[in-house]
């Protein structure tokens, strides 16, 4: 791109930031901005519970019939597809940039719509939910990682809950509208949020660690400007170009960061955090909450339990905004997956009690709304959206393309092992064996996060290194992070309205 094109991109961002009174922080709207992708991919997951319940009533009106397998097939190979995509996202965005990266995946979220659309085939339909599985995985990789690159410290958790905030958002309106429109609405509705992104992504301005990266000073500093609300940008735009250039003295292959202690723990750390967050069963609960209701016998209708427990979470999602930089990771991930141990253990022992007293469970038909709702409601505060902030934090900035593709790839293999197997568990243990499975997952989950989990609260990304390091391998990897500090210094003195 330009420079002449990227100043264009400028005055389209600054009309923006000026009509909001210029009271909104430029960060909060460039995020927000990024972050519509987390809306186009919640609607994508939340797809499957409506859609499942319109072909079991034929309110789909396609030319063919959908049987329980196939609906099993299309909701687990969309984790494959997102496996598919995270593992070259890193190197996409590095190539191309972040902005053009998000783009170039929405492309297919669109494709992937279009073949759910107009389906033919029932293949069709599972050949569309792995296409749109490419572009979210690589999405859920993109997203955070630019998001980490234009927040400063003191607001990165914040801005990083954004994230996980819009996708609850996304899983909601999915929920709702499929609630109250046919097949062919409901999807034309759902992939207008892939529109919306794309278009709004074309206003933001491309990360500076990447402009930089590819030796584009001017533009480089342009996005600076933007980002900033100070005119004088000059020392951070120095700093910024000495740790670019430190970072590309020090690029590592995929067995160079698996050979490396330090690296290791980080993965550790963060595809530990990923694989305790879908053993917690999120997905299946989400892909399936709809059949979860019905088999329940409550007299709510599925669709309202599923459109409470969406707005729960979107609540609860909200919560987390406001507490994730104050009550720290470590202990709202211990908080989280505790809750969530009592929430399965519960609908465990309704589902016992269903089987084997059926008169007692009649009278307990509350108890899986509230389970669920609480389920939800710990998630959203912790596993939910911790694991993809530690992602963008545990990392130092010359792994972290790896890194984050690694993370990302195997959370998505889980969910398609997940939702897959949660099937064939339900048949083997049935209802009551599958919620407690989970609820041991979730036990631990809990200790995974008091053990191992280090605390990053208030933490520069430098500091972070250093924690992991530790005293005993101060040198040469301390000597590093302290240069990484200081430039990182710069960045948090800066003020911000």
């Amino acid at each position: 791109m330009a420079l002449s094109d990227h100043h264009k991109k400028s005055k389209i961002f600054m009309l923006i930031y000026r009509l909001s009174g210029g009271a909104i922080n430029a960060q909060f709207i460039v995020t927000v901005i990024a972050a519509l992708g987390a809306i186009a991919n919640g609607t994508i997951l939340g797809w499957s519970s409506p859609a499942q319940s319109m072909f079991e009533s034929d309110e789909s009106l396609l030319p063919f019939d959908v049987t329980l397998n196939d609906a099993q097939t299309f909701s687990s190979v969309f984790g494959i597809g997102a496996a598919l995509g995270a593992l070259p996202a890193g190197y996409v965005s590095r190539v191309f940039g972040r902005v053009t990266s998000m783009m170039l995946f929405e492309g297919f979220l669109l494709v992937g719509w279009i073949m759910l659309i107009f389906p033919t085939a029932v293949w069709l339909l599972s050949a569309g939910r792995m296409i749109q599985g490419i572009g979210a995985g690589a999405l859920c990789a993109v997203i955070p990682s630019y998001v980490g690159e234009i927040a400063e410290p003191r607001m990165r958790g914040r801005l990083g809950t954004i994230f996980q905030l819009f996708i609850v958002t996304g899983i909601l309106f999915s929920y709702t509208t499929g609630a109250f429109m046919n097949y062919v609405p409901y999807c034309i509705a759902c992939a207008f949020w892939v529109i919306l992104h794309f278009v709004g992504v074309l206003c933001i301005p491309e990360s500076p660690y990447h402009l930089m990266n590819i030796n584009d000073l001017d533009r480089a500093a342009a996005s600076l400007q933007i980002l900033r609300d100070s005119s004088d940008t000059t020392e951070e735009l120095a700093s910024i170009k000495l740790f670019v250039e430190k970072q590309q003295s020090q690029s590592y292959t995929v067995l160079e960061v698996l050979s490396d202690k330090i690296n290791r723990k980080a993965l550790l750390i963060s595809i530990g955090c990923m694989f305790f967050q879908q053993m917690s069963g999120i997905n299946v609960v989400i892909f399936y909450m709809a059949d979860i209701f019905k088999s329940t016998g409550s007299n709510m209708s599925p669709n309202a339990c599923t459109i409470i427990v969406g707005v729960v979470q979107l609540i609860m999602t909200v919560v987390s905004f406001t507490i994730i930089d104050k009550s720290g990771r470590k202990a709202l991930l211990v908080i989280s997956a505790l809750l969530m141990v009592n929430c399965y253990a519960g609908l465990g022992g309704f589902f016992l009690i269903k089987t084997h007293y059926l008169e007692l469970a009649s009278k307990l038909n509350w108890l899986p709304l509230v389970c669920i709702a609480v389920y939800i409601s710990a998630f959203s505060i912790g596993y939910g959206p911790v694991p993809w902030i530690m992602m963008g934090e545990i990392y130092s900035s010359e792994v972290k393309p790896i890194g984050t593709s690694l993370t990302t790839c195997t959370n998505w293999t889980l969910v398609f092992v997940v939702t897959y197997v949660s099937t064939e568990l339900t048949r083997w243990l049935g209802q009551a064996g599958c919620f407690l499975t989970f609820s041991v997952f979730c036990l631990m989950g809990a200790a995974f996060a008091a053990f191992i989990v280090p605390e990053t609260k208030n933490k520069t990304l430098a500091e972070i290194q250093l924690k992991l390091v530790g005293k005993s391998e101060v040198l040469p990897r301390a000597v590093n992070v302290v240069e990484a500090a200081e430039h990182e210094a710069v960045q948090t003195t800066t003020t911000f309205s």
